[in-house]
């Protein structure tokens, strides 16, 4: 705490409560980061997440619409075609339902007795070729059934990402506000020591100014006192500029 001479003088009161202000300020700050931080780790945190599980499920949908276009030869990949077909045959049971189709064609055949003819051979072609057509299609169209979801997924990982960007910017934001915040505390706090320092210096100055007063006032009193003791005691007094003492009936000057 300033001392009484330190308030009058040196604005010391200022200084304290500028300090003061500083230490709060400072203490603000710390605070006000450990906040912003653990708010910002925590939302980036959940937002991370969110991003990984719609990119999950964005790659789980995506490989079913790439094979779908695979299958329609979209892709620069010759051979792709072939190979979505081949998944076709493998994951559908294909070749099990066409087997067991053309042995149910050979049984009917085989008991008439028209096995190896002509129109048994037509009969296997074209429930083959009507097997494939129907499933392929069946097939695809449940590979195509996965295009919107897989839109949905990339859209909510994209929104994920945009809001980790947005929350980024709003944490430099919210830093650069508190670090702004304590930068005007700070310089009020100096404004303030710094204008009890210049009226301490005021009250110096006016006090050292009546002391040369209250001095030049104590030597003219100090005058005036000799003039009267030397009329009164010894019988002389001051006349014109001269100041002198009378004493057995002459004169004795002082000042000249």
């Amino acid at each position: 705490m300033a001392s009484l001479l330190s308030t009058l003088f040196g604005g010391g009161a200022e200084t304290d409560a500028a300090n003061a202000n500083r230490a709060a300020l400072s203490k603000y700050q710390d605070q006000g980061l450990a906040a912003l931080g653990q708010g910002y780790n925590t939302a980036q945190g959940n937002l991370t997440n969110a991003s990984n599980l719609y990119g999950g499920l964005a790659n789980k949908y995506g490989s079913a619409t790439s094979l779908a276009l695979d299958a329609l030869g979209a892709g620069s990949d010759p051979s792709a075609a072939a190979n979505a077909f081949q998944t076709f045959q493998n994951s559908t049971g294909y070749d099990a339902t066409l087997n067991a189709g053309l042995d149910a064609i050979n049984r009917r055949r085989a008991t008439s007795g028209m096995l190896n003819s002509g129109n048994s051979d037509i009969d296997a072609m074209n429930y083959a070729t009507n097997l494939t057509n129907q499933n392929y299609n069946n097939w695809l169209t449940g590979l195509n059934s996965y295009v919107n979801p897989e839109l949905s997924a990339t859209s909510g990982q994209a929104g994920a990402q945009t809001n980790l960007g947005n929350l980024a910017t709003q944490y430099g934001q919210d830093q650069t506000s508190l670090y702004g915040n304590v930068a005007s505390g700070n310089i009020a706090a100096n404004n303030l020591q710094a204008q009890g320092q210049a009226q301490g210096a005021k009250n110096l100055l006016g006090g050292a100014l009546s002391l040369a007063t209250l001095g030049a006032g104590g030597i003219g009193g100090l005058g005036s006192s000799l003039s009267s003791l030397g009329a009164g005691q010894y019988g002389g007094g001051i006349g014109g500029s001269n100041y002198s003492i009378g004493y057995g009936g002459r004169s004795v000057p002082v000042f000249s």
